[in-house]
This record gives C-alpha cells, sequence and structure tokens, in this order.
C-alpha cells in the first residue's frame, strides 16, 4: 500500500483509504502546532496515521504506537521501523497504556465511539500545563440523533435528527470532551472540528486552570429548532416553545456553543497545505476555506432545500445567489461544511426565507 508517498503494509490490520482526508488534515494541524511533540497513536492498526505525523511534521520527536491486537502490532512494528519512525510499540489496551505515561500529543481513533477512552486521554495530562488531544468518532448515527438514547447514555445529551445534525453532533462530542477535561481543570479549545463522510473529526488544545476550565463550560448550551416555522435559536437554556409561532420546540444540548476551529492555526494548515502534494489538496484548501468562516456565525445554519420545502416551494435561488441576496439585505452569510446546500448566517428565518427568491 502507499498514501502519500509512505510505502506500508495493511496485511491483517484495518487500514480505510477513504479515511486518507482525516489524516491528512489531522496532520497539516500536527505541523501547524509547531511545538515539539511527544504522540501516542492509540488504535495504531498498520501505523500509518502515526507514521504520516513524523515523516510529515518536523516538530514530532517521537511516535509511540498502542493497539491491543498482537498480531496487528506485529505490522505496525514493520512498518515504523521501514519508515524510520522514532518511538515504540505497545501491544495493550489503550487506557491501561496511559494510566502512567505522558505524552504532548494524544491519538483517539477507535472503531465506533471515543467515549471509552476520552477520559483516560485527558487524565494522562494531569501533570503537564497543557497538551493536544486527538478524538475521531465514527459513532456518527448515534451523536446526529438516529439512536437518541444511545446519545443520551453515552453522551449525556439530546441529540437533533434534521438537517442541523451534523453540527449538533461534533459540538455534543466537543461539549464532552470539555466536561471531563474541566475534572482535571483544563479549558478546551479546538483547533479544528470536521464533519466528513461517516466521521467526526477534532483537535482540541487542553490549557491548565480552574478559570479556564470554568470559562469552557460557559461556552455550553442548546440549540432549539421549531419544526413548523424553521425559526432556531442558540442560548444556555433549552427553549419549550417558539417565539414566533408558539409551537413546541425541538432541541439538542448540552452541546459546545463555542468556536469550531481555530482561525490562526486554521492560516498555518492553510500554507502546510499549499506546500504540500497532497492527493486532497485541492478538497484540503476547499474545506479549510469554508471552516475559516464558520466561526463568525451563530452556532447553526439554515438549509437552502429544506427551507423551501418548509413553505412548499421550489427552491428558486441557487447557493450564490442566495448568499448574495442576503448580503444585498445588509446580513452577513457564508456556506458551511457541514451541509452542502446549507448556509451559515446571521439573518432570522423569515429574512432567509425572503432571500430564496
Amino acid at each position: 500500500m502507499e498514501e502519500e508517498g509512505i510505502r506500508f503494509e495493511a496485511g491483517p490490520a484495518f487500514y480505510n483509504p477513504r479515511m486518507q482526508l482525516c489524516r491528512s488534515i489531522a496532520s497539516l494541524a500536527v505541523g501547524a502546532i509547531g511545538e515539539k511533540l511527544s504522540i501516542c497513536d492509540g488504535f495504531s492498526a498498520s501505523g500509518i496515521r502515526g507514521i504520516r505525523y513524523a515523516k510529515e511534521n518536523p516538530n514530532v520527536e517521537s511516535v509511540d504506537f498502542v493497539d491491543i491486537n498482537e498480531d496487528v502490532l506485529k505490522l505496525c512494528r514493520k512498518n515504523k521501523a521501514a519508515s524510520k519512525v522514532k518511538g515504540r510499540t505497545y501491544a495493550g489496551g489503550f487506557n491501561t497504556h496511559l494510566m502512567n505515561r505522558r505524552y504532548g500529543f494524544v491519538e483517539i481513533d477507535p472503531f465506533g465511539s471515543p467515549v471509552p477512552y476520552a477520559y483516560f486521554a485527558i487524565r494522562s495530562f494531569r501533570r503537564k500545563k497543557e497538551g493536544y488531544l486527538s478524538i475521531t468518532a465514527t459513532d456518527t448515527a448515534i451523536l446526529c440523533g438516529a439512536h437518541r438514547s444511545a446519545c443520551l447514555k453515552y453522551y449525556h445529551a439530546h441529540p437533533l435528527h434534521n438537517e442541523l445534525c451534523h453540527e449538533a453532533g461534533i459540538r455534543i462530542l466537543l461539549r464532552h470532551a470539555a466536561e471531563i477535561a474541566s475534572e482535571f481543570d483544563f479549558g478546551v479549545s479546538p483547533i479544528f472540528s470536521l464533519s466528513s463522510r461517516h466521521f467526526f473529526k477534532t483537535i482540541l488544545k487542553l490549557e491548565r486552570g480552574a478559570k479556564k476550565a470554568a470559562d469552557t463550560f460557559a461556552k455550553t448550551g442548546h440549540i432549539s429548532y421549531c419544526n413548523k416555522c424553521g425559526f432556531r435559536t442558540a442560548g444556555p437554556a433549552a427553549l419549550q416553545s417558539c417565539p414566533p409561532c408558539s409551537s413546541g420546540m425541538e432541541w439538542a444540548g448540552p452541546l459546545w456553543l463555542g468556536p469550531l476551529h481555530d482561525a490562526k492555526m486554521l492560516e498555518k494548515m492553510e500554507k502546510l497545505n499549499e506546500e504540500r502534494s497532497y492527493a486532497d489538496k485541492a478538497e484540503l484548501a476547499k474545506l479549510l476555506g469554508t471552516m475559516k468562516e464558520e466561526d463568525k456565525f451563530p452556532p447553526y445554519f439554515y438549509d437552502v432545500h429544506s427551507e423551501s420545502r418548509r413553505v412548499r416551494r421550489p427552491s428558486l435561488s441557487s447557493m450564490q445567489n442566495a448568499i448574495e441576496n442576503l448580503k444585498e439585505n445588509g446580513f452577513t452569510a457564508a456556506r458551511t461544511h457541514f451541509r452542502p446546500t446549507g448556509i451559515k448566517t446571521n439573518a432570522k428565518i423569515g429574512e432567509f426565507l425572503f432571500s430564496l427568491r
């Protein structure tokens, strides 16, 4: 196998070529961090993620690879040696491995939910002033509301199961991490937060301080949504009744209402992407450009097709026309990566519907 110029063997190890973009954007973030990093690549499988981190980023001093499957780890060890990556390989459980070890950057990339591993990953930073946590979640059906009771059980939050489900889902994931971090007096700030295909991906910076932990919780709350008129809002508490039409409201939360990305880090990632020859270079450039705009708006968006169906008329406006109409009427507007037909704007629902002419 080969990925971004690195030859490796997959053999019996789980390897998903469709996650290449995820590995690429995470590697850009590792490079953008800049400071020297020791990395724990949990659930390493073939080791390609950790190997790419080390080979593509001179600030990575070492990578330790952890996997519970000893046969898979033999293959990982072979790939690591062939790529001349500094670090060790460990056979065993992720949580057990982190009980008495410290790293500057911890990667959680399990098959399914990261919930069983987030506590021990964050706990491993307890003697450090700061650190970086990278989380991949593939239990998107749970976070996006297809299994509401499971979301309540695992993430202690109500999800939304509509056009906002992906943004609400990753905000639930972020709040879950922030809640655990606060137990160890850490505040969190996302470097980037991504929803793509069947997964969520975020990399968080953890900074020690009781005030930082408290400030983090001030950035959590709820998104309330009216199925009848399309009104939506975000705030500390969920609304039970829709202000414009008095209908009952759906809501998601508690979830993260703060920024999804660090604008300065995204700019550094853009520059690194320009310098590299990634297969997904054009897609990454477009994605990072869209992300840079998202935090300028409320923590939700409007979908052109969904809102057109709501008022029982065909969508008469292209995405670009709708954005231009909003701007002509004094509002700000931009695309979102959460949905191809989604628009972030400071306009209210009636004003957005007026733009679809």
